[in-house]
């Protein structure tokens, strides 16, 4: 009857070791392995520098030690990274940043965006802080008020339709009910060179990014900032003398249309930075890599270096699990119809 049992046992053990995958039980799945981790922005740039900075201690903190080499995927309002992340290796060897703008364009029938973001495997994100972005205006504007931005009409530039930049900047127009002439099709250094030689007026720019490329630009008062993108409560954008008094774009918003998409902007801590697996990614694999993710939040060398290189001079806030960023990509993505369209008109339509 025991050695009945015994049997029954080790058949029981063996059927379990079957279901699991074979890496499930090896701490050193990672070892001597390279996970490409996959940017949809510019090198250089902010994205660039979030994941240059977690890479360096993920791989301090991943059993195996595995390299993360940084693919810089830009273009075409993030659809060609998400694509490549949705059609990505499913063995861990492929992770990509995911950021809320990239979210967006499956819903609002964007070309070639067949991706669907709720099926990505979430591992976590670092929290980005607070939404910063501003309108700048250049001094030689001869604008410093928001009564005058109002009486003229303005030249503004951003990058193309769909980015960021331009979604702020034409809510902020349309709120304020400015009068703009717009130059699109700009990179995001294209941005200050045409802004320092007069080609545009201003702007909108996330504040602290804007204070590391360009800290002349504030210690010699050449930009004026107008209005914030940030929630009155949460002002001002960045800690600085030239915030003095900045006030919200919240405070003008007139409808609910207008303000649900400025707390859908305001809403995306953990959406500025997640990182994600393709789908299919089995669990302990990604469970491998939230793991090393959490530890790297603690680390106190990182929270230096996150501070110094990536929010400039804001403290490092917390670090986020795959749950956690999940849930927020299902209530970014549940847009109500009136919130849709006019999304849609302000994000992916041209200006007229």
């Amino acid at each position: 009857m025991m050695l009945k049992a015994s049997i029954v046992s080790v058949f029981i053990i063996a059927l379990s070791a079957m279901r699991l995958p074979a890496h499930a039980a090896q701490p050193a799945y990672f070892q001597s392995k390279t996970v490409t981790l996959q940017v949809g922005a510019p090198a250089g740039g902010r994205q660039d520098r979030i994941a240059r900075t977690l890479a360096k201690y993920l791989t301090k903190y991943t059993p195996g030690a595995p390299v993360f080499l940084i693919q810089n995927k830009t273009g075409g309002q993030g659809i060609p990274a998400m694509l490549a992340l949705s059609k990505g290796a499913t063995d861990g060897s492929f992770l990509s940043m995911v950021i809320s703008s990239y979210l967006e364009a499956p819903y609002f029938g964007a070309p070639g965006a067949t991706y669907d973001p709720r099926t990505f495997v979430y591992v976590g994100a670092p929290s980005t802080g607070k939404q910063r972005n501003a309108l700048f205006m250049h001094q030689r504007s001869g604008i410093k008020t928001l009564d005058e931005l109002r009486k003229r009409e303005v030249t503004l530039g951003a990058q193309g339709v769909g980015n960021r930049s331009y979604l702020y900047a034409r809510l902020i127009a349309e709120i304020l009910g400015l009068k703009v002439r717009w130059v699109l099709g700009y990179d995001t250094l294209q941005l200050y060179v045409a802004l320092e030689q007069g080609e545009i007026q201003g702007r909108v720019n996330d504040a602290a990014s804007m204070m590391t490329d360009r800290p002349e630009l504030f210690s010699k008062r050449e930009v004026v900032p107008l209005v914030a993108m940030t929630l009155a409560e949460e002002l001002p954008p960045v800690k600085h003398p030239i915030f003095d008094g900045v006030p919200s774009i919240m405070q003008f918003a007139k409808t609910d249309a207008q303000k649900n998409i400025i707390q859908k902007i305001n809403s995306t801590d953990r959406l500025g930075a997640a990182m994600a697996f393709p789908p299919g990614t089995q669990e302990p694999i990604r469970k491998s890599i939230e793991e090393a993710l959490l530890k790297v939040g603690k680390d106190p060398e990182f929270r230096k270096d996150w501070e110094e290189l990536v929010l400039e001079g804001n403290a490092f806030e917390q670090m986020f699990a795959g749950k956690e960023v999940l849930e927020d990509v299902k209530q970014y993505t549940d847009w109500r119809p009136e919130i849709l369209t006019m999304y849609k008109r302000l994000a992916h339509e041209p200006p007229k």
